[in-house]
């Protein structure tokens, strides 16, 4: 299913420090190899690969910017991919990746993980997307500060274990977050869900707080006796549940 839609507000005031963006073809990079002549950098932890500022329309090509096979330190950042038949963002067998400051948009997926390990995704927003974040069968991996809006799904998880999703808003979305097939010892904390037909749906296994604040759940009722923040009952989630569910939405 592909979604199209323009999310003008948020194209031109996303990148900070007013890097100028340019317009560039799909980018397929199937191999560290592929990165010389498109990233700067060495790969090194010092000094690692980055791709930065790039705007892309897939224009109805399956992927945006589909990177495999990297095991070495990359960072993309202020990039914004749209219009992508299969995902706007796909990274497959990746490691050692952080993606910061990106808008993906308009796509079936905005971004699609598969096999990755150590991915730190930070200050994106996914919007108009089927799914807004698909992950399958990774680990260790960190959300933080995204913005997911109007998706099918907002965030769907299979097999993934190890992992973290803080201080984010998942909103007007069908299922905001999915976590299935095993996805197992997972940190869901600090977040907000509004709007969402279903906020969340789990199997099992996962965390829904710190044993200090969970998330705000919009349109969950529940007294705050003491006023200190924390509503008095637990939201579940399937067999899991948030025992500190917020009472308002946590400042970004």
């Amino acid at each position: 299913m592909r979604i199209v839609g323009i999310v003008g507000v948020l194209v031109g005031l996303a990148f900070a420090g007013g890097a100028e963006m340019r317009a560039h073809p799909p980018l397929l990079l199937r191999g560290e190899a592929e990165l010389w002549g498109v990233a700067k950098g060495r790969g090194t932890a010092a000094e690692p690969y980055v791709i930065e500022n790039l705007r892309i329309d897939a224009a109805g090509e399956p992927f945006g910017l589909l990177l495999e096979n990297i095991g070495r330190p990359l960072i993309l950042r202020n990039l914004e991919i749209y219009g992508a038949s299969v995902a706007a963002l796909r990274l497959h067998n990746v490691h050692l990746v952080r993606v910061e400051n990106v808008i993906l948009r308009g796509s079936a997926t905005g971004l699609l993980l598969h096999r990755c390990e150590k991915v730190a995704v930070q200050n994106a927003t996914i919007a108009e997307c089927a799914d807004g974040v698909r992950a399958m069968f990774s680990r260790a991996l960190e959300f933080a500060g995204l913005r997911v809006t109007k998706c099918v799904t907002g965030l769907w998880f299979q097999g993934v274990q190890d992992s973290t999703l803080k201080d984010s808003e998942i909103a007007a979305c069908g299922v905001g977050l999915l976590l299935e097939l095993g996805s197992g010892n997972n940190l869901i904390v600090g977040n907000a869900f509004r709007r969402n037909h279903v906020h969340a749906r789990a199997e099992g296994k996962n965390a829904f707080d710190d044993g200090r604040r969970g998330n705000f759940w919009e349109g969950f009722e529940a007294e705050d006796r003491n006023r200190d923040g924390i509503l008095d009952a637990p939201y579940f989630i399937g067999p899991d549940s948030d025992r500190f569910p917020l009472a308002s939405p946590p400042r970004s």
